[in-house]
């Protein structure tokens, strides 16, 4: 069983041509997708959100276990029609601690045969939260974009450096092509030994992804899928069907190879669906938003704060 980590995000999304919409975002959303998708075994343990954004979570035939949380990170996106986007910041959510590791997750992390960490904002996983997840010997599989990321609202903005505190208890590390440039300088084999991590593997979109393992660098084919502008999540669900291969004994290369296989298969059912949201209708997953990303959310962008509260399970 592959345990999913990360914050619920409250996604504002402007499409083209089409009016602005609020909906369920975050690596549990996208990474659960994927692996329910796949009928790979998998939990997915979040904060964030509200219990009305979060429902499509619950259709996705994984145990959801909810901790508790009285802010939601929130994401302000703007979707241009070749796949690319400009991103913001609109609120920041609660970092998962080691307590949280011990206390809410621990029933779900007891089976897990790897934990795929979601990070959005660069908080969400401290070192100390990492080396809790990582105890036991689980395999730890972290999303370099949310380290990466200033911690400020507004537009987004890379900044490194990813230090060895923070990566010693990560397995494998991925990187976007942005993030590669500031982690390693670009796709460096060198500079990604050099961090310690045993595998980095950076996703380059449509063209596939590169592995950097033991000072080598592996090309992995990808399998486009042109046309589609909404291609948030991708790098979520590959993280999760990566770390699902891995954990079923798939070797590195042969475990990117597949997840940039489901990754497309994921990618085409949305073009032929036109939601970010396979097997639930767009009503069920998202709501309009008439006066623009703004519109309900409280001074400082949060959506309304869900009460604190011990954690959930539905």
């Amino acid at each position: 069983m592959i345990a999913l980590v990360g914050q619920s995000v409250v996604d504002r999304v402007k499409a083209p041509g089409r009016p602005w919409t609020e909906r369920l975002g975050g690596s549990p959303w996208f990474a659960g997708q994927a692996l329910a998708a796949t009928g790979a075994p998998a939990a997915i343990l979040t904060r964030g959100a509200t219990p009305a954004l979060r429902r499509p979570l619950h259709r996705l035939g994984l145990p959801v276990i909810v901790g508790p949380g009285r802010r939601s990170c929130v994401s302000v996106l703007r979707l241009a029609s070749d796949g690319s986007r400009a991103d913001e910041v609109g609120g920041f959510g609660e970092p998962f601690t080691p307590s949280d590791v011990a206390g809410w997750m621990a029933p779900a992390l007891a089976g897990a045969r790897a934990v795929v960490c979601g990070a959005i904002a660069r908080d969400d996983f401290p070192p100390e939260t990492l080396a809790a997840l990582g105890r036991e010997r689980r395999p730890v599989y972290l999303d370099g974009q949310g380290p990466l990321r200033a911690r400020e609202l507004g537009p987004q903005r890379l900044v490194g450096p990813l230090g060895p505190e923070l990566l010693r208890h990560v397995t494998v590390l991925k990187l976007a092509e942005p993030e590669a440039e500031v982690a390693l300088g670009g796709v460096r084999a060198d500079a990604a030994r050099a961090l310690g991590v045993p595998i980095v593997v950076v996703t380059l979109a449509h063209r596939g992804a590169v592995l950097l393992e033991g000072g080598r660098c592996t090309p992995i084919a990808g399998d486009p899928v042109l046309g589609l502008a909404d291609t948030v999540g991708a790098g979520d669900a590959f993280l999760a069907l990566m770390a699902s291969a891995m954990a079923a004994g798939a070797p590195a290369a042969v475990a990117a190879r597949l997840a940039c296989l489901e990754v497309a298969a994921l990618l085409r059912r949305r073009l032929a669906t036109g939601a970010a949201s396979p097997g639930a209708s767009e009503r069920e997953a998202s709501r309009r938003l008439d006066a623009g990303p703004a519109r309900g959310a409280a001074r400082d962008g949060t959506p309304a704060r869900p009460r604190a509260g011990a954690a959930t399970r539905r």
